[in-house]
């Protein structure tokens, strides 16, 4: 009677071991990683700094050289919000960079956390002057 229940025993003993592996292999092939994205505007990066020193240059009327920062928040819907000087160069050139952006019409695609639109801040940099 100890025989056929020691054997009973193992057997189930290698039944669960075996499930338990078969079901990590099962786990590991699912897991996907969400996928992000940062935001980008309509042509590109290059594109849009072509825009703003060309734009921000026309009006600028100093001899002096030197770059505004300027940061803003690319909304879900891919709109520009909240235009800001980082670092400024003078008022001239502070003013101008901010309406540039504000007069900047074209949506951006948007940034995604987990395949759903997000809102992120974003930074550039402006060019005033001679190159």
């Amino acid at each position: 009677m100890r025989k056929p229940l020691l054997i009973l025993l193992l057997l189930s003993l290698v039944i669960t071991v075996k499930a338990q592996q078969n079901n990590n292999k099962t786990a590991d092939t699912q897991v996907v990683q969400p996928q992000e994205t940062k935001p980008e505007p309509p042509g590109g990066i290059d594109a849009f700094n072509k825009y703003m020193k060309r734009f921000a240059n026309r009006d600028y009327n100093n001899a002096d050289a030197g770059t505004v920062t300027l940061s803003f928040v690319v909304e879900k819907d891919g709109s520009l919000t909240g235009a800001k000087i980082v670092k400024s160069f003078n008022k001239e050139a502070d003013g101008i960079a901010i309406n540039v952006l504000k007069d900047y019409d074209k949506k951006w695609k948007p940034a995604t956390q987990n395949g759903q639109p997000e809102s992120v801040p974003y930074t550039v940099v402006v060019p005033f002057g001679k190159d």
